[in-house]
């Protein structure tokens, strides 16, 4: 294996750390507190340094979304795997359950990469944020799709059937973004998540079974 030359080790350290700046300062203060010149102050670097690592704060958003979902699909990669070998139900609940549960835990980056309206900013049409958002959901479309008695690719290219999907994405999405941003404290936000999935699983595979007779 070649050794990273010293140069480029350091240019990627400090790009991690500015990165992690960042998402320290959205995670204490949303996205007004992610600014330059205070990571750049924070990290020992002068500002015009730290715009060699990202040219604007546009850019650097970007890549805190891309992160956020790298970090929601790895959570949920390991809740899939985890279900391995079980019946369908629970692995059907595996994906929504780690959805969930990544979302409480990280309140502030489930906001930035579905919700937050950041003043300039627009995330690159068809860039690395979509691939990214793609990426989370596609493993929870394959779960889907095996419930319906298909592939990915066939879900993926019958219209009525992705519908279906966005839907059922949607309506779980929607109850955890309820408690994300704490409109459901009044109640037990959890069981209602748990009863609304494992009764919407059970109602899938129960249309599916009558569809196969």
């Amino acid at each position: 294996m070649t050794k990273e030359p010293r140069r480029d080790r350091q240019r990627r350290e400090l790009k991690q750390d500015i990165v992690a700046e960042a998402r320290r300062r959205l995670e204490e203060g949303g996205p007004t507190a992610v600014t330059l010149r205070g990571i750049a102050r924070e990290v020992g670097v002068s500002a015009p340094a730290l715009y060699t690592y990202f040219p604007s704060l546009a850019e650097l958003f970007t890549e805190l979304i891309v992160q956020s979902y790298k970090s929601l699909e790895a959570h949920i990669a390991a809740a899939f795997g985890a279900s391995a070998g079980l019946a369908l139900e629970q692995r059907l609940a595996a994906g929504p359950l780690a959805y969930r549960s990544w979302a409480i835990e990280h309140r502030r980056q489930f906001n930035l990469i579905f919700f937050d309206q950041i003043d300039g900013y627009a995330a690159p049409p068809g860039g690395s944020t979509v691939s990214a958002q793609t990426d989370v959901l596609q493993p929870i479309a394959a779960q889907y799709a095996e419930a319906r008695g298909c592939t990915i690719s066939q879900l993926l290219a019958d219209d009525d059937l992705l519908d279906d999907f966005l839907a059922w994405w949607g309506a779980f999405h929607g109850i955890v973004a309820l408690e994300v941003n704490h409109h459901l404290d009044w109640r037990e936000p959890e069981a209602i998540f748990r009863r609304h999935i494992y009764a919407s699983i059970r109602e899938l595979l129960a249309t599916d079974e009558t569809t196969r007779r």
